[in-house]
């Protein structure tokens, strides 16, 4: 009960038939309530905060686990955009080839190297603690990834621009050479300076030489026909066709013919049979693709760089 300046209780004890009297005077009261409200409060706010911590706590566990399977799934990413990109390159030298096939010139250098510039956002820093230990980093995947859609939409346009060339011009395709001319051996020699077999001095070497036995049936390259056969050269038994488009092509060191001047061959058409004849150090077929006269590398003329038949 309120009394005057304080607050006066009464405790009654009915068993020994006793009452007690206490007294708090208001200030006594009024502190010791605040005393007990910061108390309580304060062992609110102690518990919200373990509370919180733990929970916290169990979540940076949850995500931890979380992303050892992010990385796992980065790593196999990583792995399949490697893959994709050696696969980009053997298509990109099939392009080559075939936009010589086109008459189309090279995409240029600087158009292929496709600048990868602007924001890229950098997790790294804000999330170090959640990721567990790795070398990838999301940054780079990310660039990766996107330069190789920009390679890929950059190949498909070219495709679409050779096949667009070569739909509208099949009978030059026809003529142009595109098969290796033997379907056994290896490339021995390739187009370009190279030590002379005889002096060893370098000299230009203008075509490509493929090591067969002697006999192994050689084919023409592309339809076209026979200019002319002969065999009083260093280049030995010599076939060469005219494919008309000012391209020819020259097949030496030939053991026997099978085709005669004035011949209209087909591509894969047997012309002759490899051998050593004329300036040779062994059996082997030298071949050789010329654009206006001019030698030219045989490679740009395959769909494919594998030369080992």
């Amino acid at each position: 009960m309120n009394s005057g300046d304080g607050f006066r209780f009464f405790l009654i004890n009915d068993k020994k038939n006793r009452v007690r009297e206490m007294f708090f005077s208001k200030p006594v009261v009024y502190s010791l309530s605040t005393t007990a409200l910061v108390c309580v409060m304060g062992l609110g706010a102690i518990l919200f905060s373990s509370l919180s911590s733990a929970q916290y706590d169990l979540k940076v566990q949850s995500l931890k686990s979380q992303n050892k399977e992010l990385v796992r799934v980065m790593e196999d990413m990583k792995i399949r955009l490697d893959d994709a990109e050696v696969k980009l390159t053997e298509l990109v030298h099939q392009d080559e080839a075939l936009r010589v096939y086109a008459d189309l010139p090279s995409v240029d250098d600087d158009v292929r190297a496709l600048g990868t510039g602007g924001a890229v956002n950098d997790y790294s820093e804000s999330y170090e603690e959640l990721m567990p230990f790795t070398d990838l980093n999301m940054s780079s995947l990310e660039n990766n990834l996107s330069s190789l859609g920009r390679e890929i939409t950059l190949q498909l346009n070219s495709y679409e621009q050779i096949y667009s060339k070569l739909s509208q011009d099949v009978e030059r395709l026809r003529k142009t050479p595109s098969i290796a001319p033997v379907n056994r051996g290896y490339l021995t020699s390739s187009f370009g300076t190279r030590p002379d077999p005889w002096t060893g001095n370098r000299r230009m070497h203008h075509g490509q030489d493929f090591g067969v036995l002697t006999g192994t049936p050689v084919y023409a390259t592309a339809d076209g026909v026979v200019k002319s056969r002969s065999g009083k050269t260093g280049y030995g038994k010599t076939v060469i066709i005219d494919h008309g488009y000012n391209i020819k092509t020259v097949f030496a060191h030939l053991s026997r013919y099978v085709v005669k001047p004035g011949n209209i061959v087909k591509r894969g058409d047997l012309i002759a049979y490899s051998g050593n004849s004329g300036r040779s150090t062994g059996p082997h077929l030298h071949y050789e693709v010329r654009v206006n006269n001019v030698p030219v590398n045989p490679r740009h003329y395959f769909l494919t760089d594998k030369i080992e038949l």
